[in-house]
Order: structure tokens, then sequence, then C-alpha cells
């Protein structure tokens, strides 16, 4: 059985989805909880704008699919 490859778009959904749980009750969080949501959010913000690139350069290869209203 071969295990799927997890992308990054994945991971990212995965740490939004443990910080999103955790900090739905943040009055009975744990100090360990706590712990993690700090990592969880570290790490969001660090793949932040890897992801932010990603997106900008999708758009522009999207934009010069289209056809150029200047006739240029």
């Amino acid at each position: 059985m071969s295990r799927a490859k997890h992308t990054s778009k994945r991971g990212n959904a995965d740490l939004h989805a443990q910080a999103i749980t955790l900090s739905q009750r943040p009055w009975g969080n744990s100090a360990a909880e706590w712990k993690a949501l700090e990592a969880v959010v570290t790490q969001l913000g660090a793949a932040a704008p890897k992801a932010a690139k990603e997106a900008i350069a999708s758009r522009q290869r999207s934009m010069r699919l289209l056809p150029n209203p200047f006739g240029g």
C-alpha cells in the first residue's frame, strides 16, 4: 500500500485545522495545548510568504494567457 504525498497546501490545511481546534475553547486549554497552538501558528506564519509568492506567480501565468486588449 503506497502512501500519498502531502502537498504544501494539504499541510497548511492541516495546520489551519489544528489552530482552529485549539483556539475554539481557549479557557480549557492546558499549557501543552497552548504550546502546540504557538508552534502551529509559527509554522503557518513561516509558510505564508511562500504561499503568497506562489499565488502571485500563478496569477501572472494566468494573465499571460489572456489576449492583449491593446493589440501590442
